[in-house]
Parts: structure tokens; C-alpha cells; sequence
């Protein structure tokens, strides 16, 4: 009697460490559901698999402390042992569901498509369908469990059998986080690995010893920390918008391209959000970022949308998920740009935007992450906006990320190279100078041009470095002494904007220049006219200072931009560079003529010396020889040519 009292005890204790590591899991669980559902982050395949992954574990945590408060009551009748076999075989069904709900936990977060080939998916679900019938036949066979005369649970081989398939479930999922490794976020690896081996760690304690309730309790655990790595969205979402924000795109299209998913990608850019700014009481970008935003919502689900830049949404989807859904990317287009030829009303106020929308393939459009940020980033060409791009409309912006490429890595192999096209005196047409143009030669995509690669260079951040390659190649070729001998005057330099309105210009022009130890008087400084026009007060600083230390400088292009009187007279020019379309239309009309004699005229008045570019005829040396211009740069004379090819030619004349 001694030792049942002491069997009821020990007994009485057991069953309450069970539940309390049952109680444990319930909360647990509880705690993760309702967050989860008052964060409203529901609407995502995997955030619904999360639920009922916590649906599972929170269910069996429910049957299993039924079961241990039902434990004392079996011997009493057989009404109770029933109701325990039924709760237990209920356990083994519902418990059995966990691996494959982790498994497509898994597959979706690490966007593993089972689609390809159809009967995939069946594949998949039919491991954990047999079993199943395995566990639903138990009552029949005892395979899984039994009970013997004293109503003790037993396991029988069958339970190992189930777990062998949860195990390989498991490892199928484990093995493809490992081969998405780099294209997840840190805290999704390292959290879902947390998850594996923490189930692992419970499933193996009370597999080991039936009496450590562990796996329940573990599995909760687990989940609660998936739910903070993963479920919970903040950083990847847009605050203003509630769709997906850059950084989200940026890992999930690596992501996607290293699965090698084909994707049809939507960009709608907004063109005259600045000019919208300043003309209409509406200030913030957010504001008509998020009407637009509602609007593609009652479109197409809310994470398929992704807040690229200030005016900037993208649509990424998988190319197959949008046959499955008789879903037409361009149909979407259409009927997007169909919605921004009527107005928008913002707080009030009715606005017209400007919409540009790009729609291209990944890969075979858009190979790289980077092509598509180009394609986002890019500034629309005015005849590309209120459009639909698609194909080869897309070839501007494929390019440009082509060009920035080529311009970044000739900075880093030495692609550019320097070009010199010759200037003449039009008395004797005897050599005057050079002008020296830089070339970028790259092994994908051959020779690139300034009017190109500039523009680019000026917007990536690389037009400092080019600059500084370009003055340093022209004062190390004075430096051989070679054009002072061949009878030149100068080397002509070009300046870009960006590069003369910068924070220490002056000193970094004087640090290259002073180095080589050459005269300054040999170095000629070009600026462009629309330039000059734009900020020539802050010009008229930089160049002071520069001819105060010896250096030339020309207004280059004049006729083509905006310049005045006013900019000519502020600026102190020694040389001002006619534009060639200037020279041609003189030949072509008597109007043509008429303004190339008034600048001719009006630049002798404010005595500058004038160089006019495009020469490539006699003719036009006959009429320039009448106006009485000084200095001649044209085909006529010589195409841009090497520093080589340079130097036969000044030995040739």
C-alpha cells in the first residue's frame, strides 16, 4: 500500500511537469497567433502556412494536456480509455502534418517554385498522405502505438517510421535553405536554422525519454522566433506606401535570379513629381507615391508592389504565376496608363502626372539586379515620357547600365585613353594646338564616346576620376617637351560642370598640374556655353583664379546652349569655340550665314580670339578667311587621333 501511495504521487508530479510544459507551449503559441494577426501581415502564402503552423503545434498542445489530465482518470472506466486513444491517435494525425507544413514553410520563404513539372507538388504530399492512412489505421494494425493489459502506452515501430518521414521532409528543407543561403536576408538564415535545431534538440529529448515532454514546447519556441526574423516585415516594408520598400526588391530579385525564375517586372515611373511640388499646394512625394499605391492595390495584391525610389513603383512577379492566372503584363499596362490620362485628385487638388511605364523580362531583358536599378534610377528621356516601354524601347536604359559598367571598370583596367584632334591658325593654316578628347574602349561593348559615357559619368560620381586621368595624361605628354617642339601653342582641356562647381576645383587643378612642373600658359581650359550660362557668376571666380595663375580658357560650343551677352562680357574668355552647326548652316541658308557673321562680329567687339569647329571644306576655309576668324578645328584638317598618330601628323606638315 506503501509503495501505490508513493506510485500515486510520483504519478500526480509526472502528469503535472507535463502540463506544465504543455501550458508552456499553448502560451507560447497563443502569443505568436495573436500577434501575428493584430500586425495584419496575413495576406502572404508563407505568413498563412506560419499560422497554421502554430495552428498545429497549438492543437496538439490542447490534446496533449487533455491527455495527462485524463491519465489518473482511465482506470476508473473505459469510457476515459477510449477517450484517451482517440485523443492520442488525434495527436499522431494532427502532429504528422508538422514537417510538411514546415517543408512548404521553407519552400516558399526561399521562393522554391513546385509548379515545374505539374505532378511535383503531388510528389511532395505524398509521403506525408500515406502517412496518414498510416496513423488512421492504427486502431487495425497497432503499427504506430498500442496499449497493454495495464493501459500502459507503448510505441511501436510504425511511430519511428513516421518519424523517418518527417525527417526527410526536414532535410529536403534544411538542404534548400543551404542552397539559398546568400540570396536570404542574415536574420532568415541564421533564424531559420535557430528553428531547425531547436525542433531537433526537442524532437531528439523526448525521443530519447518519452517522459521529458519536450517536443511541443521547443516547437513553439521555434516558431516564435520565426515569427520575429521572418514574419515580421518591418525593415522591408515602405512606411508611407505599406507595400515593399527598395532593400526588399533588391533581395528579392537577387533571390530570384539565383533560382533562375523568369520574371515579368512592371516599373511605373511618375516623371513630373518636382514640377508637381512646385506648382500645386501637394509638397510630398509620399502623398502622391501612396495614391498611386492604392490605386494598384484594387489591382493586384499589395506584395507583389515594391516602393522603388521617390517616383518609382515596381511590379515583380514570376512570369509562369501570371500564365497560371490568365494575368497579361502588358493588359496590366494598359490599363494603368488608360487611368493616368484622367487626373488624380491629391488632398484637393487635381494633378496630371507624367507616367512612363517599362515592362521587361528577367533574364533576358534585364540580366542583373543592376540592370534593373539602372532601369529605375535612370532619368527618362523627355520623348520617352506618357509611354509604355517595352523590348527594344527598354535598349536606352540597358545601355546606360552597360556604359556605367564599362565607365567604372576602365577607371579600374586602364581602358581610356586619350585622343588628340588638331586646331590650326587660319593664317598659313599652320598647327595651333590640340584638343584633347577621351575615348573609353571596353571589351563587351567597343568603343564609347564622351557624348555618351560623360553624362553617365557625371551622374554615377566618376567624372572627378576621368577629369584627373585626362590633365594628368595631357601635362605628362607636355612634359616630354614634344608639342613645344612640333610648334604647338596649347592642349585644350575640357572641364565638365560638375567638376568645376566642386569644393576644391582649384587647388586639385594646381596639385595635378604643379607635379608635372610644366607652364601653365600650355594648358588651354574648355567649358561648355550652356554652362557658362547657367552659373557663370561662381565661374567667373574659378576661372579668375586659374588665369591668375597662368592657365588659358575657352567658352566651347557657343551657339548651341543659352548663352548672353552678359555671360560672354562676365567670363574672361581668351578664346570663344563657334559650333559647327553654325558653320553648316551658313553654307545651307542665307539666314545661316547671316548669324554666323553676327557672332563673328559681336565676339571680335568684345575682343576674343574665335576658333570654329567642324571645318571639313575648302569652301568653308574661304568664307571663315573672310570673316577674318583665328583659329580652324575640323575633319579637314584631322579626325581625333592617338598621341602617336599625333605626333607623324605634326611631323607631316
Amino acid at each position: 500500500m506503501q509503495l501505490t501511495n508513493h506510485e500515486d504521487v510520483y504519478m500526480t508530479y509526472t502528469n503535472l511537469f507535463h502540463m506544465a510544459f504543455y501550458c508552456a507551449a499553448l502560451l507560447v503559441c497563443i502569443t505568436s497567433i495573436a500577434f501575428t494577426l493584430f500586425q495584419k501581415r496575413t495576406d502572404l502564402t508563407h505568413n498563412k502556412i506560419f499560422l497554421l503552423m502554430n495552428y498545429i503545434v497549438l492543437i496538439n498542445g490542447l490534446t496533449c494536456f487533455l491527455l495527462e489530465s485524463i491519465e489518473p482518470l482511465i482506470h476508473l472506466s473505459y469510457v476515459f480509455y477510449h477517450l484517451r486513444y482517440g485523443l492520442e491517435l488525434f495527436y499522431f494525425i494532427v502532429h504528422s502534418a508538422l514537417a510538411p507544413t514546415l517543408f512548404y514553410y521553407v519552400m516558399n520563404v526561399t521562393r522554391t517554385s513546385l509548379d515545374r513539372p505539374k505532378y511535383l507538388k503531388f510528389i511532395c504530399l505524398f509521403p506525408f498522405i500515406l502517412t496518414e492512412i498510416f496513423v488512421c489505421l492504427n486502431p487495425l494494425t497497432h503499427y504506430v502505438y498500442w496499449y497493454d493489459e495495464n493501459l500502459l502506452f507503448h510505441r511501436n515501430w510504425g511511430e519511428n517510421f513516421i518519424y523517418i518521414i518527417a525527417m526527410i521532409y526536414t532535410s529536403i528543407a534544411f538542404t534548400n535553405l543551404l542552397l539559398s543561403w546568400h540570396a536570404l536576408r542574415r536574420r532568415n538564415r541564421y533564424s531559420m536554422i535557430y528553428f531547425f535545431c531547436l525542433t531537433l534538440f526537442g524532437v531528439i529529448v523526448q525521443f530519447i525519454s518519452i517522459g521529458i515532454k519536450s517536443e511541443l514546447f521547443c516547437e513553439a519556441l521555434a516558431l516564435v522566433g520565426l515569427m520575429i526574423a521572418v514574419e515580421i516585415e518591418d525593415d522591408r516594408i515602405d512606411t508611407e506606401t505599406n507595400v515593399y520598400n527598395r532593400n526588399a526588391l533588391k533581395n528579392d530579385v537577387k533571390h530570384l535570379l539565383m533560382k533562375r525564375h523568369s520574371m515579368n517586372v512592371l516599373c511605373l515611373k511618375i516623371t513630373n513629381i518636382d514640377m508637381i511640388s512646385k506648382n500645386t499646394g501637394v509638397s510630398n512625394s509620399d502623398e502622391i507615391m501612396k495614391e498611386i499605391t492604392d490605386y494598384l492595390k484594387t489591382l493586384v495584391p499589395r506584395q507583389l508592389l515594391y516602393h522603388a525610389d521617390e517616383n518609382t513603383m515596381v511590379l515583380l512577379q514570376r512570369q509562369d504565376s501570371f500564365e497560371k492566372n490568365n494575368f497579361d503584363i502588358i493588359d496590366f499596362a494598359k490599363n494603368i496608363y488608360k487611368r493616368f490620362q484622367d487626373d488624380w485628385i491629391v488632398h484637393g487638388v487635381s494633378i496630371r502626372f507624367t507616367p512612363v511605364i517599362m515592362i521587361g523580362v528577367i533574364p533576358s531583358q534585364i540580366k542583373s539586379l543592376e540592370d534593373l536599378l539602372y532601369m529605375i534610377d535612370s532619368p527618362v528621356p523627355k520623348d520617352f515620357e506618357n509611354k509604355i516601354l517595352l523590348n527594344e524601347d527598354l535598349y536606352f536604359f540597358i545601355r546606360r547600365a552597360a556604359v556605367e559598367s564599362a565607365v567604372s571598370n576602365g577607371l579600374k583596367n586602364g581602358s581610356f585613353e586619350v585622343y588628340y584632334q588638331p586646331t590650326h591658325c587660319l593664317k598659313g593654316l599652320r598647327l595651333h594646338g590640340a584638343e584633347a578628347l577621351i575615348r573609353l574602349h571596353d571589351k563587351k561593348i567597343g568603343v564609347v564616346y564622351p557624348e555618351e559615357f560623360i553624362p553617365i559619368a557625371e551622374q554615377a560620381g566618376y567624372i572627378d576620376d576621368i577629369d584627373d586621368f585626362v590633365l594628368n595624361q595631357v601635362c605628362a605628354f607636355i612634359k616630354t617637351g614634344e608639342p613645344m617642339k612640333l610648334g604647338m601653342d596649347c592642349i585644350n582641356v575640357n572641364l565638365s560642370v560638375l567638376q568645376c562647381m566642386g569644393n576644391g576645383f582649384v587647388n586639385r587643378i594646381l596639385g595635378i598640374v604643379d607635379k608635372y612642373d610644366i607652364p601653365k600658359n600650355f594648358i588651354n581650359f574648355e567649358i561648355t556655353e550652356s554652362v557658362s550660362a547657367s552659373d557663370y557668376e561662381l565661374l567667373a571666380d574659378v576661372i579668375k583664379e586659374l588665369k591668375s595663375n597662368g592657365f588659358l580658357f575657352s567658352m566651347d560650343d557657343y551657339g548651341t546652349g543659352y548663352s548672353n551677352m552678359h555671360t560672354l562680357f562676365s567670363l574672361d574668355f581668351d578664346i570663344v569655340k563657334i559650333d559647327k552647326s553654325i558653320l553648316w548652316d551658313a553654307e545651307n541658308s542665307e539666314i545661316g550665314q547671316i548669324i554666323l557673321e553676327n557672332c563673328v562680329h559681336m565676339i571680335r567687339q568684345m575682343k576674343r580670339k574665335i576658333l570654329v569647329e567642324g571645318v571639313e571644306t575648302q569652301s568653308q576655309i574661304d568664307k571663315l578667311q573672310a570673316l577674318g576668324v583665328d583659329y580652324l578645328q575640323g575633319y579637314f584638317f584631322s579626325k581625333p587621333i592617338t598621341k602617336s598618330a599625333l605626333l607623324k601628323y605634326c611631323e607631316a606638315i
